[in-house]
């Protein structure tokens, strides 16, 4: 495969056949996926750890999201749906993705380390009955794991996402939630699909 500046040398008929195939691969993964997801005993915890996160909330806690790179772009988009809404108009609620300023994150790692990135944030602005969803789907990001060890003695609801990579992170938070895949794009979609589910019950609960 030639590298990306030479992208437009690959020949027009290769390029469907390479979608079609990545759609066909994700559709199967998917699929299997799925039925891993609704695996009655990952069901619960994500019921369990999705009721904590609304009691929080409901008690005035504050979400503070964390995640790297891709999940970085999905506690932008989790945050975004506290503060907005996901299906339902109800009032605000309060949401903070930790890696939205690109200042603070480049200020902290340069100042301190890469690994207080996230845990500054949680220092700053977290307060004892605050929730800390933290994301990482290889669960060895060093910034996440002090993060999450700082809110846990701050006295903060801590839930982190994770994938199979992640499966020895029980202790390092009050809810573990295990993607049960190693690939990356996989975990990431399911780490979506859960936040969206608790969004929409938070939805759905304010109109009751």
């Amino acid at each position: 495969m030639p590298d990306g500046h030479a992208l437009h040398e690959v020949p027009r008929e290769h390029r469907g056949p390479a979608i079609s195939e990545r759609q066909r691969i994700g559709l199967a993964a998917w699929a299997d996926l799925a039925t891993a997801l609704a695996e009655p005993g990952l069901v619960e915890r994500v019921d369990a750890a999705g009721t904590a996160l609304l009691d929080a909330l409901v008690e005035g806690g504050t979400l503070l999201v964390a995640g790297n790179g891709g999940s970085a772009a999905i506690a932008s988009h989790v945050a975004a749906e506290f503060i907005g809404k996901c299906i339902l108009d109800r009032a605000p609620l309060p949401a903070v993705n930790l890696a939205e300023s690109l200042s603070s994150i480049t200020a902290v790692a340069n100042d301190y380390a890469y690994d207080e990135t996230f845990a500054r944030g949680v220092a700053a602005l977290g307060r004892p009955g605050d929730i800390l969803l933290a994301m990482s789907t290889s669960g060895g990001s060093k910034n996440i794991l002090r993060a999450l060890e700082l809110a846990q003695e701050m006295g903060l609801l801590t839930i982190v996402l994770t994938g199979e990579r992640g499966s020895d992170l029980a202790g390092r938070a009050h809810h573990v939630l295990v993607v049960p895949s190693v690939e990356t794009p996989r975990i990431q979609e399911a780490h979506m699909l859960w936040t969206h589910v608790w969004c929409e019950a938070v939805d759905v609960v304010c109109q009751e």
